[in-house]
C-alpha cells in the first residue's frame, strides 16, 4: 500500500512538530508537497536529494508555512543538481511572481505546471487537485494521488471542509492524510478533532492520518479516538 512520509506534520504556529510537508522518494523521483519553512533545511538534514534525478512539487496554498523554504529549494535543486524543478498550482501566475520575486527564473530552475490530470510516469501516479475551504484571503487545494497499481490518496491541504466522498473513499480501501486540531472554535479554518470523529465512522479510522496538528496533546486523543497520526522520518 503506498503511503506518504512527512518531514514535518505542525501547524503553521506549533513549531515543534516542523511545517507539515509530505513526500514520496521512488525510482530517481521525489514528489514533495508544500514546502514551508522549516522544509529546506529537513531536505538537507535527511540527504533526500541523493540519487534524485526529477523534483515535482504539489503547492496547496501559499501560506508562508507551505511555501516558505521553496524558493531555497528550487534554486538548490538547479545550482547543485541542474535539475529543473515541476511546480504545481492551479495559480500559474501567482506562484511564477513569487518565485521571479526570489530570483528564479521560469524555464530555467521552474516550470509551473497545472496539477489536474497530470501524469508523473516515474511514479505511475496521476495527480489531480480540487479547490477547498480554508481562508479567505487566498485559495488553497486539497490532492488526489492517484497509483495505476495501487491505493489512492487523499491530501486536504489546509481546510475546514473534506472535499470528497470520504466514506465512499475510504471504503474502496484508499488513505486519507487530513488537517486536524484540538482547537475547536467555530471561527477556525482547520478542521477539528470533533468534527472528524462526526464525519469518519470508526470503522475506517485507522486509514486516516492526521496532519497540520495543534497541541501537546494531540496524538494521544487522536490516537484515543482510532485515528492515526503521520510521523516525521
Amino acid at each position: 500500500m503506498k503511503r506518504l512520509r512527512f518531514l514535518g506534520i505542525g501547524s503553521g504556529y506549533h513549531s515543534i512538530e516542523a511545517n507539515t510537508s509530505a513526500y514520496i522518494k521512488e525510482n530517481k523521483t521525489l514528489l514533495l508537497i508544500d514546502c514551508g519553512e522549516t522544509v529546506f533545511k529537513k531536505i538537507l538534514e535527511k540527504n533526500l536529494m541523493d540519487g534524485v534525478k526529477e523534483v515535482h512539487i504539489l503547492i496547496t496554498h501559499m501560506h508562508s508555512d507551505h511555501v516558505g523554504s521553496l524558493g531555497g529549494f528550487i534554486g538548490f535543486c538547479y545550482w547543485k543538481y541542474k535539475i529543473t524543478t515541476n511546480v504545481y498550482f492551479k495559480e500559474r501566475e501567482k506562484i511564477k511572481v513569487f518565485l521571479g520575486l526570489l530570483g528564479l527564473n521560469e524555464n530555467e530552475s521552474f516550470l509551473v505546471l497545472n496539477p489536474d490530470a497530470k501524469r508523473i510516469e516515474s511514479l505511475d501516479l496521476e495527480v489531480n487537485s480540487k479547490l477547498t475551504k480554508h481562508v479567505e484571503s487566498i485559495n488553497t487545494y486539497s490532492y488526489i494521488l492517484s497509483f495505476d497499481k495501487a491505493n489512492s490518496i487523499f491530501y486536504s491541504g489546509d481546510t475546514y471542509e473534506t472535499n470528497i466522498d470520504i466514506i465512499t473513499f475510504l471504503n474502496n480501501g484508499n488513505l486519507v492524510y487530513h488537517d486536524t486540531c484540538l482547537d475547536d472554535a467555530e471561527e477556525n479554518v482547520h478542521t477539528s478533532l470533533r468534527k472528524l470523529c462526526k464525519l469518519v465512522p470508526k470503522e475506517y479510522r485507522s486509514q486516516v492520518y492526521c496532519i497540520h496538528i495543534d497541541g501537546d496533546n494531540f496524538i494521544e486523543e487522536a490516537n484515543r479516538q482510532g485515528f492515526k497520526v503521520a510521523t516525521i522520518d
